[in-house]
């Protein structure tokens, strides 16, 4: 980890499981932390409360919600010694490069400029799907092709996650509460109308196998794996992670190890070595 008498200060959404990150954008940033070894501290926040701290902090929503209003969710990145606060998982990584650039002999980069760019052009085949908290597009951000990148992953694994949502790690003092709002969000009559369960069940697991498949694909491009560029990952690596390391929490034991061995094991993979290598802990 890089020393420093100010560190990092990262917003996380907290559970039963803390802690361990979760939610996908959160963990998105907590490996990108990790990647630049950068020394930080984390303050776990309930999800009821996020709305709270967020504005505490004067740090915008960078999302609305379908009817307009603001959407305020974390990560969130206060460095002390700057003064900024950064609440997009994408603008995180961003800042990190620029804080903690390759130059400085002390860190790797997110988004390295020598590379074949393996993965950046993958267009979801969800990408037109309507969400109730539409996906962040980051127009405009530096690193725009990894920007792109990011919708379209986002858009793949949001629109299959609905069998394993049930399953989201909430805190039980606040469980029912925040069923409650994120059912309201979602336009649900109730949280538990997203259990589905046989051969419903089994018909949805198959449509996200099959519209992971050409995402999966371009790791098999440099064979030496496990990341999209072979042995040496990016922030594009971590985008997929992100994911995968919430479906490791969400998903039921068998369908987990099913999971892992879809496309010949290439997100499998990718998680093993994410997690060793990138998925610190303050």
């Amino acid at each position: 980890m890089m020393t420093s008498t100010k560190p990092l200060i990262f917003y996380d959404i907290s559970s039963p499981l803390a802690p361990r990150s979760y939610a996908p954008n959160p963990s998105k940033a907590r490996m990108a932390l990790g990647f630049k070894r950068a020394a930080f501290t984390t303050t776990w926040v309930d999800i009821i409360n996020i709305n709270s701290v967020r504005q505490g902090l004067n740090c915008p929503a960078t999302r609305k919600l379908d009817d307009g209003s603001d959407y305020y969710t974390l990560p969130m990145l206060q460095d002390p010694a700057s003064g900024k606060v950064v609440g997009d998982s994408f603008d995180i990584a961003n800042y990190l490069e620029d804080k903690f650039p390759p130059s400085d002999g002390n860190s790797e980069s997110l988004f390295p400029s020598t590379t074949t760019g393996t993965g950046l052009d993958y267009e979801s085949p969800a990408k037109d799907t309507a969400f109730y908290a539409p996906i962040t597009t980051n127009e405009g951000s530096k690193n725009a092709a990894y920007a792109r990148f990011n919708l379209h992953v986002d858009a793949t694994f949001s629109a299959h996650i609905m069998p394993w949502a049930v399953s989201l790690p909430f805190n039980p003092d606040t469980a029912e509460a925040t069923k409650a709002l994120m059912a309201k969000r979602a336009h649900l009559n109730s949280w538990d109308d997203l259990h589905v369960e046989g051969e419903a069940r089994k018909s949805l697991i198959a449509k996200f196998k099959d519209a992971t498949g050409s995402l999966a694909q371009y790791f098999g491009v440099h064979t030496e794996g496990p990341f999209l560029e072979g042995k040496q990952a990016n922030y594009a690596d971590l985008i997929v992670g992100g994911w995968v390391n919430m479906l490791s929490v969400v998903m039921p034991e068998d369908e987990w190890k099913d999971f892992k061995t879809w496309h010949g094991g290439v997100f499998g993979a990718l998680h093993e070595a994410l997690q060793k290598q990138y998925f610190p802990f303050d």
